[in-house]
């Protein structure tokens, strides 16, 4: 219901703010398909969600002769063949997303490894821009993906900009998409990413000399970034329900300040409160918990091939923004010295990538990342940290087909001194349009 009230909300606002303009727009200059120029891309990058994973910009638009209004419709299918060894990770976890948190901790007979054919990694998009290159243009974005496990397509992106402000479901501003990691076959990607998606609504402000900042206001969706459901942070506590999760009031509250010298050289500091509304069972009280989080980001080019990104992240109580936690019922934790009162986790996320481009064709790339968690104690014994590696190569066989070779380690640790790890072999070839 939230979801669906959330479309119609951007929709409504976006007809209501713009119909009759972009009506008189194309009434006054007549609509042309034509093949995606460089001004044209410079229009519809500027509120495109942008990163590895996203979606290009189509190689055609739909638009009048004077770009007062644009519609592109592009999206990707991705066919991953590949096979675990050591621990069958894609049928009895995760699937395609290569999460190590989910490795199995014990090996079952008859399952220590598995090969895969998935055919069902995809994604559809629809980008509207209206009154283009003026002070009011205004723009909506949609997006439709499937989550690699099941045929069943769902919406993951909806929303709307204007004059910087962004409203809807989007990807959380607290994940800085240009550092967060090199591209990757991996749905996921690296453990120790922030990344989720959250209902949204934040300001970006223009660049001031390279300067820049922006801030906002986050509902987590408790989704990862695939759009696969994990589950809430509020279990019962060793099976009995001392405390129990109240209607939140407060929404997270993210923001970050930047710098940019080019593209590829750039730093971002970031940080994020949240407020987390219980009720103490024991007690019989309302009670707030405060969490927080910062993060240190970004890329570094000094040689035009070669480009290096890393991220660095420390919180109390982030788990839902950390792409190997998220989910799981650890960011705020029972206290055992006083019973149904609840404290939040500390926790952290490490990303440290490269990227090389042979030529234009040919590229590959590197990546290390750490998501780990202390203070759980009894709690939650099964996650203490995991380790993911990943190291890749793509080739761009034309501008719409790519081919790709990727090799994934990961590692699960648990307070209990159990470990296990896991390899994966996986290629794809996806057509993008």
């Amino acid at each position: 219901m939230k979801k669906l009230l959330l479309a119609l909300f951007i929709v409504g606002i976006y007809s209501l703010a713009s119909s009759e303009m972009i009506k008189a727009q194309i009434e006054a200059s007549p609509l042309v398909i034509i093949k995606t120029t460089t001004e044209d891309a410079k229009i519809l990058n500027k509120s495109r969600p942008h990163g590895p994973k996203e979606i290009p910009v189509p190689n055609f638009v739909v638009k009048t002769k004077n770009n007062k209004f644009m519609l592109s419709i592009g999206g990707f299918i991705n066919p991953i063949m590949g096979a675990d060894i050591n621990r069958d990770l894609y049928e009895t976890a995760a699937g395609i997303s290569f999460i190590p948190g989910d490795i199995p901790l014990t090996k079952e007979k008859g399952k220590n490894s598995d090969y895969y054919i998935n055919p069902i990694n995809g994604a559809l998009q629809l980008h509207i821009v209206g009154l283009a290159g003026t002070k009011n243009e205004i723009t909506a974005y949609f997006k439709i993906v499937t989550n690699g496990i099941t045929p069943w397509l769902g919406y993951s992106r909806a929303y709307m900009t204007w004059r910087g402000f962004t409203f809807g479901q989007k990807l959380t501003m607290m994940q800085d998409l240009y550092a967060c990691q090199p591209p990757t076959i991996d749905p996921q990607g690296p453990c120790g990413d922030i990344s989720t998606v959250v209902y949204e609504v934040s300001y970006q402000s223009p660049s001031y000399n390279g300067f820049r900042y922006s801030i906002g206001l986050d509902l987590p969706t408790f989704y990862s970034s695939t759009g696969l459901y994990r589950g809430k942070d509020y279990p019962a506590y060793q099976g009995e329900e001392v405390f129990r999760a109240a209607n939140p009031m407060i929404p997270d509250v993210p923001m970050w300040i930047e710098y940019q010298k080019s593209a590829q050289n750039r730093i971002r500091l970031s940080a994020l409160l949240r407020n987390f509304q219980y009720v103490d069972l024991i007690d019989n009280k309302e009670r707030d918990l405060f969490g927080w989080g910062t993060m240190l980001s970004g890329n570094f080019s000094f040689w035009k091939p070669l480009t290096f990104y890393c991220q660095a992240a420390y919180g109390k109580g982030i788990g839902n923004y950390l792409q190997d936690i998220a989910g799981r019922p650890i960011s705020y934790i029972p206290r055992d010295d006083r019973p149904g009162k609840m404290k939040a986790a500390p926790m952290m996320g490490l990303v440290f990538g490269a990227s090389y481009n042979i030529t234009p064709k040919w590229q590959i790339n590197a990546i290390a990342s750490e998501s780990k968690i202390w203070e759980t104690g009894t709690y939650y014994a099964d996650y203490k940290y995991t380790l993911y590696m990943c190291g890749n190569i793509f080739y761009n066989i034309t501008p719409y087909l790519q081919w790709g070779l990727e090799y994934l380690w990961g590692k699960h640790a648990s307070w209990d001194h159990q470990h296990a790890v896991n390899n994966r072999i996986q290629t794809q070839l996806m057509f993008t349009f």
